[in-house]
């Protein structure tokens, strides 16, 4: 099982100042532990609060500004020796947008509270999964999100007893039927995409209960 929500929370900071020192991230190293403390202070309140969490991930430390392309995430993501990749032919990371009606918080860090892999909802279409959230007061993750948790949590992708590898439909192209997904493929995490409408054994919707910035 993961941390209780404060000391994952502390982890992830430790995982992120790691990968600043190492030049992975793009990013002022005072400056992240300056608004991870607010930000830890935020996440400690709603853990003390009547908020029941439901997902298998308590808490998950987001960059809001892309410091760093997904090649550059998927590259830091090993699979038995194999680094990630992105392949979305004939799509690019670049093609899908954020969902307007997900409100992402505008600023540098923010924090997903109350993260599910989506377990529940294996062999359930993404497009069935967006409805069944949205009753439950949850919304599916973004693209850059997704990436993030697996970034934080590499066991998302390789170990099934308590995850999934996820779907994100918070992210989309228009009308295009394409959902972004990432998935160990060829033998490494692959972020590619599959359809909106289409159900999988190993692919789920990913999900949140909100979304936390320091106040």
């Amino acid at each position: 099982m993961l941390n209780h929500p404060a000391s994952e929370f502390d982890r992830q900071v430790d995982v992120l100042s790691e990968r600043i020192r190492n030049n992975a991230f793009r990013y002022d190293l005072y400056k992240l532990q300056e608004q991870t403390a607010d930000l830890r202070a935020q996440i400690c309140e709603l853990d003390t609060g009547q908020d029941v969490r439901e997902g298998n991930i308590p808490v998950v430390i987001v960059f809001r500004m892309q410091v760093a392309s997904y090649s550059d995430l998927l590259s830091q993501l090993r699979y038995k020796g194999h680094e990630g990749y992105v392949e979305m032919t004939p799509k690019t990371p670049e093609s899908f947008v954020d969902v307007d009606s997900l409100a992402i918080p505008e600023v540098d860090i923010y924090a997903l509270w109350d993260v599910d892999t989506g377990g529940s909802m294996l062999n359930v279409s993404p497009s069935d999964s967006v409805d069944m959230l949205e009753s439950k007061g949850r919304t599916p993750l973004t693209m850059y999100e997704g990436v993030q948790c697996v970034l934080a949590i590499p066991e998302i992708l390789t170990d099934k007893q308590q995850f999934n590898a996820i779907q994100m439909p918070g992210s989309r192209i228009g009308g295009d039927q394409r959902v972004p997904s990432i998935w160990i493929s060829k033998g490494a995490p692959r972020l590619g995409w599959c359809w909106f409408g289409n159900i999988h054994t190993w692919l789920a919707t990913a999900s949140c209960k909100s979304r936390v910035q320091a106040v």
